[in-house]
């Protein structure tokens, strides 16, 4: 009876730490990873371009995304083509932009003096309020930006972006970009492993806890 009672209190404890320790670190696993940004935007003007300019941009200002899940797309910006003169037409060669990212705050901490520079060319003519051959084309490979637990990572699986002419949306065409996020930090057990592990140690608690029953009948 003592030795049921006992074995019956052993399983107890260890189904008890194992849900309070697979419910805190499972916690860690699926916790947000909220980073907030803004964008700021130049583009070259000094060559490249005939006529007058048509393209300006509008960067992303108080935007934010969760990386928690390893990738998420974000949003950095709009161009905004505006309409020529009538009879007029602006030809873009190679004109070169600037996007540059500035993580402001992740998860609640305040980033500071950390930037990452995307660059990218147009190419194209826009010779009326309905027509627009401009493209936006992205230089990659990124460079890594460095959050301290985070590595982020900036691509564009779709390449070359195509501007609208002024009279479709607006003139309106969005930018966004794939974010990879690797954690640098020691990671986390999977909830399963961490299950496994538990059994392991609880069958080879029982099977110590009876040897040492028997010996003392013995």
């Amino acid at each position: 009876m003592g030795m049921t009672k006992g074995l019956t209190k052993l399983r107890s404890a260890a189904i008890a730490f194992g849900i309070v320790v697979g419910m805190g670190l499972g916690s860690n696993v699926e916790a947000a990873a909220i980073l907030k940004y803004q964008t700021a935007t130049a583009i070259d003007l000094s060559k490249g371009i005939s006529g007058p300019n048509l393209i300006s941009f509008t960067p992303a200002g108080a935007a934010g995304v969760d990386l928690a899940s390893g990738s998420v797309n974000a949003g950095l910006g709009t161009f905004v083509v505006a309409p020529p003169a009538a009879g007029a037409a602006t030809t873009y060669d190679n004109v070169k932009f600037a996007i540059t990212v500035l993580p402001q705050d992740l998860n609640g901490t305040p980033l500071t003096a950390l930037s990452t520079v995307i660059t990218g060319v147009l190419n194209g003519v826009i010779d009326s309020p309905y027509h627009s051959t401009v493209t936006a084309t992205f230089d990659q490979p990124i460079e890594t930006l460095d959050l301290g637990s985070q590595q982020l990572t900036f691509s564009f699986p779709d390449g070359a972006k195509l501007l609208v002419p002024s009279q479709s949306n607006g003139g309106l065409t969005t930018v966004e970009a794939l974010i990879t996020s690797t954690n640098s930090e020691a990671p986390v057990p999977e909830p399963s492993t961490i299950a496994l592990v538990l059994t392991t140690l609880g069958g080879l608690g029982l099977r110590q806890y009876v040897s040492g029953r028997r010996a003392k009948q013995a």
